[in-house]
């Protein structure tokens, strides 16, 4: 992909994530670039910004990014900026019209000799496709390997460079391919959430595209029980409307595909619908996710006393493990699937991510066919986080610092731990057990050693890091 784009990329979204002013010492250490290609950058960058935004440069003070609130979103410009890069055209045009240009033809319509579009050929074929086992060949360009690759791919790529607005295929309508979709909504009584809608009404037209060209993916039937799957006959009716509308033939497999995105996209069970939460853990009984998410709702039950296991969670659980399922069931789902959390969870979530990921280490001994990655215990983690119920404490705050200092760290304490901890600063005359008892003191937390028997001490810098808050949340799970 251009390197350009990464980089402004990653420039627009660090400067988008607080509003002030971003030293250029921090820009550097964080893209890795020096003062002068920065401020080249940015010039660069403006001309391509819409009106209601722009990026200031001012010496002494370093970068800001000014935009209208109520204007378009930098996720939206980035979006924008992809569709314009060399590495977005030419997929696009592999994609549209597959096998139909020479090399020499294709550097044409790309407006490049054809020794450096076969340079970036080679570039891409090392880098960029290459995570998707995907290569582009050079007498007669095309995209080749395996067509649930390929299509994966293009999911991605026509996702991100038309998030939020704009439909990339000139011979499907999309209010047609939209309203299939909200047939099936309608059918099951459930509502996708907008992002995923989108997304699914891409994933069709891409079948559509690839069908008529006589593409087609293979899908094994024994590998999950498919015609048992909740979006089994809608999108078999979906699947009959398409190939009537366009003259094609959709194999066993096409429908498992759809299904597969359909069923892995998310959604819920709109207000009124009747569907309650009970109602959809009985519809996950006598399958084999059922047994699966039990097991595992023990073994977190050991590690978490207080996490909530009322028919939401645990409906939640059941669908990880039937999504789990289907992942299994198409090898390539589990070679690509990735989440952009993984590096944030893995660091600000830490500890619940490795006792999760010990949890599942555990069930894998009864389930040792069924695979699953990072992608899942990012999935998981996030499950787990949400539902630890943390019991209402009282803490006192030992700080050997001055009074504002001391406010001002129960402060950041209580921003980050929330409504459930009570932190008292008060002076006592000493800090005794009897003491704490009196003033019902659940545990201490202190920066330096305290010696009480009575309630659990926790330690922390005199400005608390992330681990100091770990600990401190995890005294409210006791």
């Amino acid at each position: 992909m251009d390197k350009e784009f990464k980089l402004a990329s990653q420039l627009l979204t660090l400067l988008d994530t607080e509003q002030r002013w971003f030293t250029l010492a921090e820009i550097e250490k964080n893209l890795g670039l020096s003062d002068k290609t920065i401020r080249k950058m940015v010039e660069e960058i403006n001309k391509q910004l819409p009106s209601t935004m722009t990026i200031e440069v001012s010496r002494g003070k370093g970068i800001f990014l000014q935009r209208d609130g109520r204007s378009r979103t930098v996720s939206e410009v980035i979006s924008s900026m992809f569709r314009e890069t060399i590495f977005y055209r030419l997929m696009n045009l592999l994609f549209t019209n597959v096998g139909r240009f020479s090399v020499e033809e294709l550097a044409g319509a790309m407006f490049m000799s054809t020794s450096s579009l076969k340079k970036l050929i080679v570039q891409l074929n090392n880098n960029d496709l290459k995570p998707y086992k995907l290569r582009i060949t050079y007498s007669t360009p095309m995209v080749k390997g395996d067509e649930l690759n390929i299509r994966y791919f293009y999911w991605k790529l026509y996702g991100d460079a038309y998030e939020f607005t704009g439909w990339p295929f000139t011979k499907i309508n999309f209010d047609f391919i939209n309203q299939l979709i909200t047939n099936i909504e309608n059918e099951k009584k459930i509502v996708y959430f907008i992002n995923s809608k989108r997304r699914l009404s891409f994933l069709v037209a891409i079948v559509l595209e690839r069908v008529t060209k006589g593409k087609s993916v293979k899908i094994t039937e024994g590998g999950y029980p498919w015609e048992k799957g909740a979006f089994h006959l809608p999108v078999k009716a979906l699947a009959k409307v398409l190939e009537e509308s366009f003259s094609i033939e959709l194999l066993k497999s096409e429908i498992y595909f759809m299904q597969s995105l359909f069923s892995l996209s998310q959604y819920h069970y709109y207000e009124g619908s009747e569907m309650t939460p009970m109602k959809e853990v009985e519809l996950h009984k006598d399958k084999e996710e059922y047994q699966m998410g039990n097991r595992l709702l023990t073994l977190l039950a050991k590690v978490y006393p207080n996490i909530d296991v009322k028919e939401r969670f645990t409906l939640e659980i059941y669908e990880f493990f039937d999504k789990l399922l289907i992942d299994n069931a198409i090898p390539e789902w589990m070679t690509i699937s990735k989440s952009n959390l993984t590096t944030y969870v893995q660091k600000e979530c830490q500890q619940i991510y490795q006792e999760v990921q010990t949890c599942m280490q555990k069930w894998h001994t009864a389930y040792p066919s069924v695979l699953y990655n990072d992608f899942h215990l990012t999935k998981l983690t996030l499950l787990v986080r949400s539902s630890l119920r943390y019991k209402s404490k009282k803490a006192f705050l030992v700080i050997g610092e001055e009074f504002s200092i001391r406010h001002y760290i129960a402060n950041l304490i209580k921003k980050e731990i929330g409504d459930q901890l009570i932190i008292n600063t008060s002076i006592m005359k000493g800090l005794t057990d009897e003491m704490v008892q009196q003033h019902h003191i659940d545990f201490v937390i202190s920066n330096f050693p305290v010696a009480l028997k009575t309630v659990p001490v926790v330690i922390i810098s005199t400005i608390p890091s992330k681990r100091d808050l770990d600990n401190i949340r995890k005294e409210l799970l006791l």
